[in-house]
């Protein structure tokens, strides 16, 4: 059984594991691929449901200088403090960004959560994540930018 890694090195991990797989293919399977990829490796969080967790979101956003439409999914991991006690949250982005057209203005948005202990495997989650309705108007369009990135929230 492997070592579990270190929450504050998930982002770093992350970036390797992308460079590793020599790139991926930049649609929304083969996003959730490297995303099941990035799933295998353990974080030292806490046993709980809520401690690592996932969430696919789309839509519009409003904060690059030029109109852009945004795909990711991340990875939600718990910090703790010496005590145990729950510190933050790190989530590690993986983004498919977009030049935000007419079609895809019109889409709207979409989020949508996954964690350990809900009714639906990871796996079964994962898949119907990358079958989603909007998979079928992004295979016709070029993505602008791939980014992974961490927040603490």
């Amino acid at each position: 059984m492997s070592r579990k890694q270190q929450v504050d090195l998930a982002e770093g991990i992350a970036r390797q594991l992308v460079e590793e797989m020599g790139g991926f293919d930049r649609s929304l399977s083969g996003l959730t691929q490297l995303v099941r990829q990035f799933s295998a490796i353990e974080f030292e969080v806490p046993e709980l449901p809520d401690a690592d967790g996932y969430l696919f979101q789309y839509g519009k956003v409003n904060w690059f200088p030029e109109p852009t439409f945004a795909l990711g999914i991340l990875r939600q991991l718990e910090v703790v403090d010496a005590t145990g006690g729950h510190e933050s949250y790190i989530q590690v982005q993986f983004e498919l960004r977009y030049f935000l057209d007419d079609d895809l203005d019109c889409v709207g948005s979409h989020s949508e959560w996954w964690f350990p202990g809900d009714e639906v495997s990871f796996d079964s989650w994962l898949e119907s994540v990358s079958r989603a309705e909007i998979s079928n108007r992004l295979a016709m369009k070029t993505v602008r930018d791939f980014a992974i990135w961490k927040e603490m929230v």
